[in-house]
């Protein structure tokens, strides 16, 4: 009997995710375990691995389908062996767009009806350019000659801005310089925006900036890494020093719920992790239980993961508190935007060297710049500044993280 592949419900708030690409075709064969497409979520992308063996026999959605949770995506079976119909799927012909093109005799796609429709413009003005004859979305928005230019030249019309009425693309426009490229986001990305909109209207957020000389840091993480595969990170003794504070100020390492706070039991530390596909926040857990050297592995692996696409949804659930890094771009000071529903967010800066009077004498020292942000209905600024101070002082202190 055919085995059902269906899109993988991997968190509580799931509803869709989206099928970026199959890596399998029908006809092929696979194992239990194999890869065989691979979807992105509101939060990672992931690997979808066959359950069992047997022959690709069917492959109902294309690359870049937003498709709901527990839907069949494809089937799995032995050759030539019949399928059931796939549920829940709204067959073309039923489709109320396609009602309307028998209803009308003209042939145009829904999306090209659409926008006809958006713009006003009556389908029998529009000169088809579709292999059977139907009017296509490039057709409404540019004229025949344009469209059949910019197939000569493999040029994408929705990346080039028209200079007609309403924003209608004439041949002349692809010939003009610095036309306009249009990138879709990714989900991940989308729904990223939606998040940080949606934290920084509901938020009474407050900023702040510190500077924290880790010159000493500095020379006892190059010590220990002499000797180490996997090297220790600035950004390691950051979460580190971040989860000795957090224990000793737990207000910070709390929610907002109702109107009351919920101090969280474990410090799980969200780290901002960027890749080709957005702003990942995988999460350390119990950071304050764990040494600065396993740490150090679990930062590794999770950053390695995120930039190959194999976080999975274990990795980024749970989080109580968020660090971001961008010092590595040279950026000195940053507001960051706080990943709801936690209380705030560390925003880690680049290192400059400075002069600095130390002890009567100007000398010569490495200076970390550190920015936070924090929700104002749960934590006041006394208490926000203790906390921020307290990181300030275990990073200039290093030898106090190590113990």
């Amino acid at each position: 009997m055919a085995e059902a592949v269906i899109m993988p419900k991997t968190g509580m708030a799931m509803e869709e995710g989206v099928i970026t690409e199959w890596l399998v075709k029908e006809g092929d064969r696979v194992s239990i375990g194999d890869p065989i497409v691979e979807i992105e979520t509101d939060k990672s992308s992931m690997e979808v691995e066959s359950d069992c063996e047997g022959t690709v026999l069917k492959i109902l959605y294309d690359n870049g389908t937003t498709v709901p949770v527990v839907q069949t995506i494809a089937w799995i079976g032995s050759p030539g062996e019949s399928i059931p119909a796939p549920p829940n799927i709204i067959k073309k012909e039923d489709t109320p767009a396609k009602k309307l093109i028998a209803a009308e005799k003209i042939k145009a796609t829904p999306a090209a009806r659409r926008v006809a429709s958006e713009k006003g413009l009556p389908l029998k003005d529009i000169s088809p350019s579709g292999r059977n004859g139907e009017i296509r979305v490039a057709d409404v928005r540019s004229t025949p000659l344009a469209w059949r230019k910019a197939e000569a030249e493999g040029v994408d019309l929705t990346s080039v801005e028209g200079s007609g009425h309403d924003g209608k693309i004439f041949a002349t426009d692809l010939s003009r310089p610095n036309r306009n490229t249009r990138i879709p986001l990714t989900n991940i990305q989308k729904i990223t925006g939606q998040r940080m909109f949606q934290s920084y209207t509901e938020i009474p957020s407050v900023s702040m900036d510190t500077r924290a000389d880790v010159s000493e840091l500095l020379k006892i993480r190059k010590q220990l890494n002499k000797n180490l595969i996997e090297k220790i990170t600035i950004n390691d003794f950051v979460l580190k020093a971040t989860a000795i504070a957090l224990e000793e100020n737990p207000r910070l390492n709390s929610i907002l719920d109702g109107d009351d706070v919920l101090i969280k039991p474990s410090i799980n530390i969200n780290m901002a992790i960027a890749t080709e596909k957005g702003l990942l926040v995988p999460v350390v857990n119990k950071v304050n239980k764990i040494t600065l050297r396993q740490l150090s592995g679990k930062t590794a692996e999770l950053v390695k993961k995120g930039r190959e696409g194999k976080l999975n949804p274990d990795d980024m659930e749970g989080g109580t508190f968020t660090v971001s890094n961008i010092g590595t771009f040279g950026i000195t000071s940053f507001t960051p935007i706080i990943n709801q529903p936690q209380a705030a967010i560390l925003g880690v800066c680049a290192v400059d060297e400075t002069l600095k009077l130390v002890n009567g004498e100007v000398q010569s020292r490495q200076v970390m710049n550190l920015s936070i942000s924090f929700d104002h209905r749960i934590v006041d600024g006394a208490e926000a500044s203790v906390f921020f101070s307290r990181i300030r002082e275990l990073l200039e202190n290093p030898l106090v993280i190590l113990a």
